[in-house]
This record gives structure tokens, C-alpha cells and sequence, in this order.
């Protein structure tokens, strides 16, 4: 190593810096997720002589040009430094130390996730003035943390990858993550539901706490670095029983940057997926074109930074829906009917910034703005009858993010945040005042008139967000890296939802034995009429401290030592607390040990607890102000027992019989939740290993089991009693209370559902028969529910080459099993997002044979994506993905008069008529069981991007054109397929059982022309 004055070396070194600048970012387009924080990125490492002598009092002068933010710090006796609440970015670290060479390494990347380097100081003594300078510095394993997952350089990965252009993109590139149902999208993350993991920008928490599913939706361009983490997370992590993602946005700097590019995505350029029953795929189109402009710089140097965004986009795509008729005997004749044409059009533009302050060394403010509002215009057009309507998606709104980070000295760093998120969520439509009628006399829905929504739905949430960030270093029997904080929810969510113009009839026939207990005649025409209107104002508030101690014992083993307790508060629309869940303590614990001495080898072991806290959408469901009721009307009729009147003026006859299954008060929360009710929990446990090798190549392995520990779900104890016996009515009979025997049947509020626990006792309040409450304790071997269950086993198996300028690769094989009662806050059986209130244990014999391989689970997966650059102007990446199938079983009508189950919908794994006609083995009145009947195809897709970047004097970057090719060999795996076997509804027959209704996404190809300056 040559030894010059740094005068005299800093006119050669400066390209050199630019060089190993740029090579330290590509290091960051993948790395393992390992350092905990989640507002900013820690700096950690080892000062060493030449000899790998540790050099204790050594100070660290961590400095970045790019902003002119410097902060120093004195390295401990074993020679270690930590450095937090860094910017991510790439620095230049200077260290000096009595008698040895004071010296500067320039280039060192500073991510999201573990950023732990060696710097080495010659023995050589200095002369004066002179400064060793070295280039890349040596990435160490590291041992401040034991997350599974990845960090993802979101330009790098734009520029290198053929990847979808949004954040579930970037997720599922991590592994253990699988897409989710077709109907409701997401990711899910180490077997949990896509319904539990949690979402963070600058800080930030922006999921969204309606239904837990998915969070705020920001482009690409606006992303700096994105970290998914899949498990061993600390105690800083909360509220989520999945996988957490981080993402942190683009800065400015003192250099003036800018940059646009254009993609787009031609329908012209995109396959068809084969039809199903429910669909003319052959007939949908697709196609979207969006822009990014962008620009950065100092508006005063070294002090002040802007970063400003805008994101013109516009979307439309087509599909064509269908209902297959049905023959006399009911079974399908072939022919389609209802067909239905879906138009979607989008345009409305994302647009945001960053402003970045250095108050003075150590002191930075940070403001975000962005605003994500999207207006989706559906037009729905019946091809056989010729009828429009149409109706309006409004979601997102405007977010504000204050975060302030300072260093007081260099062992305490205090960090401030204060955010504020808004979130529309309301369709609205020109048909929204008609009455909605529907026709199903036929077994074939026909729509009439009304809103295509049925549910006319208003919604806006609003999240304010507070949290303090303490870091503390000190040496006490080895050194200690503390941090500590608070951290405060602030939730509004207003709801208000009825059917379109104020009511919904269904016109109905009745079979050959009649309906109603025949109050309805056979083979007559009837009408059921439903009135639904519910809505209110409902706050929760979230609660959180927590401690984490990074523990260096010795210079091999370190320790994790975290505790996390959580506070959850839901209101009802009257502002009574509707749950009051506190004192949720949630260890977690790590220990990493160095075999090597050498640290390029870790061994590691977490145990960790992590809570859920309740939807928003459990209390607008359960807490708010519902009235739901429905009628039997006859109807006028000619022979036949045809109905004879109009479809579109309903002539409605005598009402026969009549159901209130809310009456629109808001119910006291003591009838309507368990007074033992738990928060959602899982237990975690990871035992891994990493070897990083010199040539930069790592390799590592990790062990998996997640347990579920408890759930939220309703559960009817009433039930409706002219189909069977409730749970409510069975126990008075066995007790002596005066308010519950079997002449005086109490009644229980909220529709008969409770809020509990399945598998614990419920202690509620009822209503005795002069309205008065009381309280009640049902046993949980009376009520015949079983505990919710969902263990998650898991062998991950990853491998990094990182990119050396050439090419670099990532793969990674997972074996996995996810078994057990309960998905999570979905339902992907059924298509169903309702959070905390599936269908999972309304009643007893819903659970039997529910327990088997949970709709997420995917015994194998390979992931492989890289990319070579044979050339300084050509690039080429590939992204490939082999997936074992989902396993799908019969879900039909709970068939045995004995009180466990209604009869009167699809909600349990008895299919009787599928056994019956041979398409299933089994036996009749026997659970076929969850997963257990049939597999859909592997999934498998090869993915391919190519660019050529031509040189431009104007522009010292080029302009770049690229072509990005999905599912290159246009695999058309059925992923997909009806789960419904028996059921009561008209909508869907028993005959369309096993068919698909969603293949992957078949070959398009993406265009796309960039430049930066």
C-alpha cells in the first residue's frame, strides 16, 4: 500500500472514491437483513492494526461529501464502533490512533441492514500530515442483530432486474414470500397471511389498519432502499405477526441530479390466459404508460437538501366476465350468459418530496410529503342486455413525515418522529340511488339495477403517528449498544355503508319442497328483501415501549436482548372502549457466535413474540351503529308460479317471515366481546448460520418454526334457531339460572356473534327476557371450538455472488410447511378479506376437518435472479421463480341436523354432493378436510430484461432503452380454483367445483427509455 501526503493523493484519489463508490452501492442491491432500526441505517465495525490486533481509543470520524454530515466517535477496548442514525448512503471513514498511520477509507456503503466493515491502521509510524488511503474496505459478517430477510437497493434492482414496478414486487424477491390469493393480491411472509405483516416509510407505519392488508402505494423512482424482513426482528418491531417492511425514500445531495424515464406496457405486446367459467380472458386487454421525473440538490450547500418527484401514470384494462348457463336438471349446458364487460381507467398522478437538514454535526430534520390519492373509474357494461353503470374507487390521500436524529455525544443519539397519513376509501357511482335487484330465479345471477357494488360505502382513515428513539453506548462486562423508545398510534376511521337506494330484493324460486319452512309454496317465485345500513366514527389508539440491549460479551458472542409491551385500544362509534387489551409483553432474544474468530462465519438462535393488534374493521363490524334485516315477501304469479310482475317496480306480495339480525344501536361491548379476550399472537424460533467468504460470495442457511398462539374471531353462540339449536339455547338448558333455562332463552347481542378467543371460554353479557343484562360464562368444551392453529416450518437455503461490475447472482431454495385451522386474518379459501370476522368459526362443525396444509403453504420454492453486463453499454438480468403447488379441498354445506352448523351457507369441508357424484373420495356426512382433495400446477416463470445505455455528451449517464419480457415462455400454470364443492347459493353450482379461476400472469412485455444526469 502506498503512502502519501493526502494533498498530494486527493487530486488521484478522487476517482478512485467514484469507483469504489459505485462498487459499494452494487453491494447493496441485495444484502442480508440483519441491523435493526427502522427510521435510519447503524454504521458498525473493527479497527485493527496489522497484525488483526484490536485497537482500543481509536477515533472515527465518519464524514459523507455528498452532504458535508460528520460525526465522530472513540472505538471501545475490543476495538468495535457503532455508529447510528446514519442516512444511508456511502461515506468516507477516517481513523487515527496514537503511534499508527492515521487512515481514510473512502466508498463505504451505509444501508438498511448489516453494515459491519474491518479498518485496518499500519503500525508504521506517521509522518506528519501524511494519511493512509484506502479503497474498499473488508465487509465483515454482521452481529448486531438475527433478522432473516433482505435489504434491496430499489434503483439498483430497477435498473438490472425485470421486476413488477411496486413494492409486492421487490417482496417477493425475498425468501419465504408467496403471492397471495387472486383475489385480494399481497404477500405473504413466512406462511402468515398477507393480512399481518406491517409497512414503514421513513419511519413511518403506513399499512393500512382497516383490514391489515397491503399499505400506502408509492412508485418505484420515489424509493431509496426497501428491507423485508421475514423473522427474527427486535423488540423496535411490532404490531405484526408476519414479516415487516422497511422502506426509506430518495435525498438530495450537494450535487444537482435529475432524471425521467418513460415506461410502457402494451396490450398489443401481451398473451391471453385460457378461459374460465367465470371468464372471457380471450377478451381482456391491458395496458399502462406511466413517466418519472425527478430532480436533487443542495439549496444550501452542506445544510439544506431537496428531493422532488412526479409521477404522471394512466392505466386502463378490460375484462370480461361470464356466467354459465344451466339446464333443467341443473347441471351446465355450455352456453354463457350474463356476459359482462369490466372497463378500468386511472390516471391520477403520485407526487412527493424530501427535504434534508443539517442543523449542525450530529443534528439532522427530515420532512417527507407525498400524496398517493388514486381515482379508479369502473364502467361495467352487460353485453346481453346492453345496460351500463358505473362507479368510482377513490383510496389514498396525503402523508407528512417529521423525523429528527441527533447526536449528543458518541455513545447517546436521540431520534423524534411525528407523521400524519390519510386514506380514502369510497365508491361512489351515478346508480348509487337506485335500488339494487338481482334475479336468481334461473341459478343465474342477473343484475337488474342499482349500484354494481350493491354496498354503497363511504370510508376515510387517518393515522397520526408519535415515537422517541433513545441510543445508548457503554462498556459494562463487554461492550453494549441500548436502544430504547415509545411509540404511539393515533387512528380515526369513518365508515358508512348501505345497499344502493336504500335496499337490496333478490327474486328467488323455491324448490320442490318449498322455502321458509313452507311458508313459501314449492316451485314458486318469491322475493327476499334486505335492508342494510351501517356506519359511524371509531378511533383506536396503539401503545408501545420497548428495550433492546446489542450485547458484545467477548469478541465472539453476542448477545440480543430485547423486551417489547404492547397497548391496543378499539372504540366503538359511542367512543366506549370496545377492547382494552394492555401488558403485552413480547420478548425477544438472539445470540450470534463467531466460530472463526475471524468474523466472516456467524451461528445464530432467536426466540421472539409478536402481537397483532384488532382491525379497525372488527369494530366498524361489531361496534357500530348496524341495522340488518331481511324479509319474505310472495309475489304475484301466473302459472307455473312464475312471477308476473316487473323486475325493475317490484309488485311485492305478503310478507311471510321476517329476520333482524342488527337493529341498528350500538350494542353495549360486554355483549359483543369475550372480557378475556387476547391479542392475536405467534411464538418464533430460528437457529442459522452465514458464512461470508473473501471473495466476497456468501452463503447461509436458516431454520424456521413459527407457532400460532391464539386468534381473534367471532363466533355465533345464538345462531339462527329456525334452522338448528344455538350454543346459547343448549347451555341454558344444563343451567339453573333464572334468566337461562329452557323456557326463558337469553338473547345475545351483535346478531348473535361474540368477539373471543376460539378455544377459550366466553364471558359475555345477554339479554334476559325483560331486557335487562347479565352476565354469562360459556365454557370452551361446551362450545365445541377448537383453538386456532398454524405452524409454519421452514429450511431456507440462500446464496449471493454480489455484483462485481460483470455479473452477480442471488438464489435461494425454501422448503416449507404451513399446517394448521387458520390462515390469518384472510380467508383464501372463500376469497375473503373480512379481518377478524371469517367465517373460519361462526359455528362448531365449520372447524371439523378444517385442519390440514393452509392456503400459503409451498413445500418448495427456488428463486434465482442476477445480471451480467457483457459491455459498458449492454445489460442483461433474469429473474426465475419454481414453486410447488397450493393444496385445495371441498367446502360445502355442514350437512348433520345436530345443532354444530348452519345449513343455510358454504362455509364447511363437508361436500356431500361432490362425494355422492364420485368427483371426491370420501364418505358422506364426513369432513373431505382442509387441502386434502387437489393441488393446483407448479408455478414457474422465467423473467428477462435487456438494456443498451447509448452515450450522450449532454447527458453523462446516456440514455438508456430497455425491454423487460415476463414469463418469457408464456407458462400458463393454473394457480386458481373454485374451493366451493356443495352449496345453497344460487351463485355458484356444485358443477364448477375444481375448475380454475386464475392462472399466473401470462407473457407482456415492458418498454421503457431512461436518463439521469
Amino acid at each position: 500500500m502506498n503512502i502519501k501526503t493526502f494533498s498530494a493523493l486527493r487530486a488521484s484519489a478522487a476517482p478512485l472514491a467514484l469507483v469504489v463508490a459505485g462498487f459499494a452501492g452494487s453491494l447493496a442491491f441485495v444484502a442480508p437483513a440483519m441491523a435493526q432500526n427502522v427510521t435510519s441505517a447503524t454504521l458498525s465495525g473493527t479497527v485493527v492494526d496489522d497484525a488483526g490486533n484490536p485497537v482500543p481509543d481509536a477515533s472515527v470520524t465518519v464524514e459523507s461529501s455528498g452532504t458535508g454530515f460528520t460525526r465522530t466517535t472513540t472505538t471501545a477496548s475490543n476495538g468495535t464502533f457503532s455508529v447510528v442514525g446514519l442516512a444511508v448512503g456511502t461515506y468516507e471513514v477516517t481513523v487515527s490512533a496514537n503511534g499508527l498511520s492515521t487512515t481514510r477509507t473512502e466508498g463505504v456503503a451505509v444501508s438498511l441492514g448489516g453494515n459491519n466493515y474491518e479498518f485496518t491502521v499500519t503500525n508504521e509510524a506517521p509522518s506528519a500530515g501524511e494519511i493512509v488511503v484506502r479503497g474498499e474496505p473488508v465487509r465483515r459478517v454482521d452481529f448486531s442483530g438475527t433478522a432473516t430477510g433482505q435489504v434491496y437497493s430499489v434503483q439498483k434492482v430497477a435498473e438490472t432486474l425485470p421486476v413488477a414496478r411496486n413494492i409486492e414486487g421487490i417482496q417477493l424477491l425475498t425468501p419465504q414470500a408467496t403471492s397471495g390469493d387472486s383475489a385480494f393480491g399481497g404477500v405473504s411472509l413466512a406462511g402468515s397471511s398477507v393480512a399481518e405483516n406491517i409497512f414503514y416509510i421513513n419511519g413511518m407505519n403506513v399499512t393500512n389498519f382497516r383490514t391489515f392488508v397491503g399499505g400506502t402505494t408509492v412508485p418505484f423512482e420515489f424509493y431509496d432502499q426497501i428491507q423485508v424482513k421475514t423473522g427474527g426482528y427486535q423488540a423496535e418491531f411490532g404490531r405484526n405477526t408476519g414479516g415487516a417492511v422497511i422502506a426509506l425514500t430518495r435525498s438530495g445531495s450537494n450535487t444537482f441530479h435529475g432524471g425521467f424515464n418513460v415506461f410502457y406496457e402494451p396490450n398489443s405486446l401481451r398473451s391471453d390466459v385460457p378461459n374460465t367459467y367465470q371468464a372471457r380472458n380471450d377478451q381482456d386487454y391491458q395496458q399502462r404508460i406511466e413517466g418519472n421525473i425527478w430532480a436533487s440538490g443542495p439549496i444550501i450547500k452542506d445544510r439544506l437538501f431537496f428531493f422532488g418527484f412526479f409521477n404522471p401514470r394512466y392505466s386502463t384494462r378490460g375484462d370480461t366476465a361470464q356466467t354459465q348457463g344451466i339446464n333443467d336438471d341443473g347441471s351446465p349446458d355450455g352456453v354463457f350468459i350474463n356476459t359482462q364487460r369490466v372497463t378500468q381507467k386511472s390516471n391520477t398522478p403520485f407526487y412527493g418530496g424530501k427535504l434534508d437538514l443539517n442543523l449542525f454535526d450530529g443534528h439532522r430534520v427530515e420532512a417527507t410529503y407525498f400524496n398517493d390519492s388514486d381515482s379508479n373509474n369502473i364502467s361495467l357494461r352487460n353485453l346481453d342486455t346492453g345496460t351500463v353503470s358505473q362507479v368510482n374507487e377513490f383510496r389514498g390521500g396525503e402523508n407528512y413525515i417529521f423525523k429528527y436524529t441527533g447526536s449528543f455525544t458518541n455513545w447517546l443519539t436521540v431520534s423524534g418522529l411525528y407523521g400524519r397519513s390519510k386514506f380514502n376509501q369510497t365508491d361512489a357511482g351515478p346508480q348509487d340511488n337506485d335500488p339494487f335487484i338481482i334475479d336468481r330465479r334461473s341459478g343465474v345471477r342477473q343484475d337488474i339495477s342499482g349500484s354494481p357494488n350493491a354496498l354503497v360505502a363511504s370510508g376515510a382513515d387517518d393515522r397520526e403517528n408519535f415515537r422517541i428513539d433513545v441510543d445508548l453506548n457503554f462498556s459494562l462486562l463487554g461492550e453494549h449498544k441500548v436502544r430504547f423508545g415509545w411509540d404511539y398510534e393515533k387512528l380515526f376511521a369513518a365508515s358508512i355503508g348501505e345497499y344502493s337506494g336504500g335496499s337490496a330484493t333478490i327474486f328467488q324460486r323455491a324448490g320442490a319442497d318449498g322455502a321458509r319452512s313452507g311458508l313459501i309454496a314449492p316451485n314458486t317465485d318469491y322475493a327476499v328483501v334486505q335492508t342494510y345500513n351501517a356506519g359511524g366514527n371509531f378511533k383506536s389508539n396503539n401503545t408501545a415501549y420497548y428495550i433492546q440491549d446489542d450485547w458484545d460479551v467477548t469478541d465472539r458472542v453476542n448477545l440480543s436482548l430485547g423486551l417489547r409491551n404492547d397497548k391496543f385500544v378499539n372504540k366503538t362509534s359511542l367512543g366506549t372502549n370496545f377492547v382494552s387489551i394492555d401488558n403485552q409483553w413480547a420478548p425477544r432474544v438472539g445470540i450470534n457466535f463467531d466460530p472463526t474468530g475471524e468474523k466472516k462465519a456467524r451461528l445464530s438462535a432467536f426466540y421472539g413474540r409478536y402481537y397483532l393488534p384488532v382491525a379497525a374493521n372488527t369494530n366498524i363490524r361489531l361496534g357500530g351503529a348496524e341495522l340488518f334485516t331481511i324479509d319474505y315477501y310472495t309475489l304475484p304469479t301466473g302459472p307455473g308460479g312464475v312471477y308476473t310482475g316487473s323486475l325493475t317496480s317490484p309488485a311485492l306480495g305478503t310478507k311471510v317471515d321476517g329476520v333482524v339480525l342488527s337493529d341498528g344501536t350500538v350494542s353495549p361491548p360486554a355483549t359483543l366481546v369475550s372480557q378475556n379476550l387476547k391479542p392475536q399472537y405467534m411464538d418464533e424460533f430460528i437457529i442459522g448460520g452465514e458464512y461470508r467468504f473473501d471473495n466476497k460470495m456468501r452463503v447461509g442457511i436458516n431454520v424456521i418454526h413459527r407457532k400460532l398462539g391464539t386468534a381473534l374471531e367471532d363466533v355465533d353462540l345464538d345462531g339462527d334457531t329456525n334452522a338448528y339449536a344455538s350454543i346459547i339455547g343448549a347451555f341454558c338448558e344444563t343451567q339453573t339460572l333464572a334468566y337461562c333455562n329452557a323456557t326463558t332463552e337469553p338473547t345475545v347481542n351483535g346478531g348473535g356473534y361474540i368477539l373471543m378467543n376460539p378455544g377459550r371460554d366466553a364471558i359475555f353479557q345477554v339479554t334476559d327476557e325483560d331486557g335487562n343484562l347479565q352476565p354469562i360464562t360459556i365454557p370452551a368444551s361446551f362450545i365445541g371450538i377448537p383453538r386456532a392453529k398454524r405452524d409454519y416450518w421452514a429450511v431456507e437455503l440462500n446464496w449471493e455472488r454480489p455484483f462485481d461490475g460483470t455479473w452477480g447472482l442471488n438464489a435461494s431454495y425454501v422448503w416449507s410447511r404451513s399446517f394448521g385451522n387458520y390462515e390469518g386474518g384472510v380467508k383464501s379459501d372463500t376469497s375473503q378479506d373480512d379481518t377478524g370476522i371469517t367465517s373460519d368459526f361462526d359455528e362448531p362443525g365449520y372447524t371439523d376437518g378444517a385442519t390440514g396444509f393452509l392456503p400459503n403453504h409451498r413445500a418448495h420454492t427456488f428463486k434465482v435472479f442476477g445480471s451480467f453486463k457483457p459491455t459498458k453499454r449492454w445489460l442483461l438480468g433474469f429473474n426465475a421463480l419454481l414453486q410447488s403447488p397450493r393444496k385445495f379441498g371441498c367446502i360445502g354445506v355442514y350437512p348433520i341436523d345436530d345443532g354444530r352448523g348452519a345449513d343455510s351457507s358454504s362455509a364447511s369441508w363437508y361436500c356431500n354432493a361432490q362425494i355422492s357424484a364420485g368427483v371426491i373420495d370420501g364418505t358422506l356426512n364426513q369432513p373431505v378436510g382442509r387441502g386434502r382433495a387437489f393441488q393446483s400446477d407448479w408455478n414457474k416463470r422465467v423473467d428477462l430484461t435487456v438494456a443498451y445505455t447509448l452515450p450522450l455528451e449532454s447527458l453523462p449517464g446516456g440514455i438508456t432503452f430497455r425491454a423487460d419480457v415476463f414469463n418469457v415462455f408464456n407458462f400458463k400454470s393454473a394457480l386458481d380454483f373454485q374451493e366451493l364443492g356443495d352449496r345453497s347459493d344460487a351463485a355458484v353450482r356444485e358443477w364448477f367445483y375444481r375448475q380454475p379461476i386464475g392462472y399466473q400472469t401470462p407473457r407482456y412485455v415492458r418498454l421503457g427509455v431512461s436518463a439521469n444526469f
